[in-house]
């Protein structure tokens, strides 16, 4: 029978709480409007018929049109990735009550572990705390190299264990199957057990979760129109390296003001990181989608289905989990997660979008514009060397009108972002400019720009396991090899721009912008590398560490 049929009447799910005040609701309205007043203003100079240049004449003056939209792309992109996260915000809501569980679910509690890209004392520490948590239910560790450490591991805390490893038709090069890919993982573990649970409660192998994440969580299945209930993806190792502090300021407007106003929208997304879902809709799905971002695509696929499921966000930090701690790791994170959001754009949202409801069609086209900003980017690469090169321009603008009307939008934009942070999961901790974060963005777009060009080659990247535990700081100049190759383009302009009189100042100043900051990346890492190899650590010196004293 339709889900619908029993749903009761109030049930807890279909009960939301605004999370701001009546007073904050009023203030949000208030910055809101200014906001998108600046933005109406802006755009209203910026598409002013004589903005488009004119470096061409009769048929090939459309090129000049051409030029002028790639340019407001790269500009407005950002622009309005900001004005949607205003505009989901405003549906930020959080469940209003904690209904308790109902007695006698049969609840599988999973994690997978790859031996050798994560350590055995991060694996014995989850399997310790996941065994150990409040709820009756099975604990599982599905083991992608049956390793003999891991099993011992398992059986110390009364962990189940299971592995697809050596067996063939669970490890197939593409479906359901795929192999090194979390979905086909799960996929085979539900194809032998799928009919022993009602519930699966599953995270990464690097979440502690606490006591209470079952109890907490399970009770909004009660309202059996509910497919799955998700809970944010908390980084609890902020204080091993910058990067990690920033990596995990980037996501707290995500999970904060974003995943709370998707959850008032009804469509919580789906994160692979940490779910618990009923097994029936999991069913319903044939299981997991297998791909590098399985968790997206499954999402999506689920709102799409006839019976019409629903999702609840419960905005607690229940998981503590470990965030990338070096450039290698935030790179591989990042590139994974960029591939396989574009991918799905090109090659699934054409045939999925249609089927959904239209805000879903909406918040799904839209958030996955968010990795092409690489391509914004290196766009405006482009058209800067068109320029120096050859004296093509794309706009016809001066620099006193777009300081006087884009850099009070920017500015504004900052402030709402960290107005909205009384909104994310814990305002105390999770507030300020958030400055690692930013300069984290502005380091990783070469990268996104590599995942695009993967993206539209249809060159699958292989499900990379982002390293878990301590790291030992390794500096990597080589992975800056694309910064390095931008920021020399742009260089290259400048000097060859001054030679042939191609020097208006708003373009040199992109241009000289663009260099310092790739060049900047690249001889940073360069800089820490060859001190690394005399024995001189930038770490160390951060964390106050004294190196022993030596004795001949």
């Amino acid at each position: 029978m339709h889900p619908k049929k029993h749903l009761r009447k109030n049930s807890p799910t279909s009960l939301k709480l605004s999370v701001l005040t009546r007073w904050q609701q009023v203030q949000f309205a208030f910055y809101l409007t200014l906001g998108l007043g600046l933005t109406a203003i802006f755009g209203a100079w910026w598409f002013e018929p004589s903005h488009i240049p004119q470096n061409f004449t009769d048929g090939r003056h459309i090129f000049d049109y051409l030029l002028f939209f790639i340019l407001t792309y790269i500009v407005w992109h950002h622009i309005m990735m900001e004005v949607f996260s205003w505009y989901i915000s405003v549906y930020a809501k959080h469940p209003a009550a904690t209904p308790p569980p109902e007695n006698g679910l049969r609840v599988a509690y999973l994690t997978a572990f790859v031996p050798g890209a994560e350590p055995y004392s991060v694996l014995e520490d989850t399997m310790k705390a996941m065994s150990s948590i409040d709820y009756p239910h099975d604990t599982w560790l599905l083991d992608e190299g049956n390793d003999d450490e891991a099993k011992r591991i398992c059986a110390r805390y009364g962990v189940k264990h299971y592995s697809r490893n050596g067996k063939a038709h669970f490890n197939t090069d593409g479906g359901k199957f795929a192999k090194k890919t979390k979905g086909g993982n799960y996929n085979s573990w539900l194809e032998h057990y799928s009919d022993h649970y009602d519930i699966v409660a599953q995270h990464d192998m690097d979440f502690i979760p606490a006591k209470d994440f079952l109890t907490r969580t399970l009770g909004y299945f009660r309202d059996p129109q509910v497919a799955f209930v998700g809970t944010p993806q908390v980084y609890g190792n902020l204080d091993e390296s910058w990067i990690a502090r920033g990596a995990a300021e980037q996501t707290y407007g995500f999970y904060g003001p974003l995943q709370k106003g998707f959850y008032g929208h009804d469509m919580t997304l789906l994160i692979g990181a940490n779910h618990i879902m009923r097994m029936s809709a999991y069913r319903d799905l044939e299981g997991y989608t297998a791909h590098i971002t399985e968790d997206l695509l499954t999402g999506m696929k689920l709102y799409t289905h006839k019976n019409n499921w629903k999702s609840v966000y419960v905005p607690e930090a229940l998981l503590i989990g470990e965030g990338p701690t070096t450039w290698a790791s935030y790179f591989a994170q990042q590139m994974r997660w960029a591939y396989g959001c574009m991918d799905i754009f090109f090659r699934h949202s054409p045939t999925l979008l249609p089927k959904m409801r239209t805000r879903h069609i909406a918040n799904y086209a839209i958030l996955q514009q968010f990795y092409f900003s690489g391509v914004a980017q290196v766009a405006g690469v482009f058209l800067l060397t068109l320029y120096f090169l050859f004296g093509i321009t794309s706009a016809n603008m001066t620099l006193l009108p777009i300081l006087v009307l884009y850099l009070p939008l920017v500015i504004y934009q900052i402030f709402l972002s960290v107005w909205l942070q009384r909104i994310n999961i814990e305002p105390k901790s999770e507030h300020g400019l958030l400055l690692r974060g930013r300069l984290l963005s502005l380091a990783v777009w070469p990268i996104f720009f590599l995942a695009f060009v993967g993206a539209v080659r249809g060159k699958r990247l292989t499900y990379v396991v982002t390293p878990k535990g301590n790291q030992d700081v390794e500096y990597t100049p080589s992975l800056f090899v694309p910064h390095l190759v931008l920021g020399s383009i742009t260089l290259l302009d400048i000097i060859v721009g001054f030679a042939l009189g191609n020097a208006a100042p708003v373009i040199l100043f992109w241009a000289l912008l663009n260099t310092l900051i790739m060049y900047y990346f690249f001889f940073s890492e360069a800089t820490h590398f060859v001190l690394a190899k005399y024995g001189f650590s930038f770490e160390a010196l951060r964390k106050n560490i004294t190196p022993p004293h030596t004795t001949s």
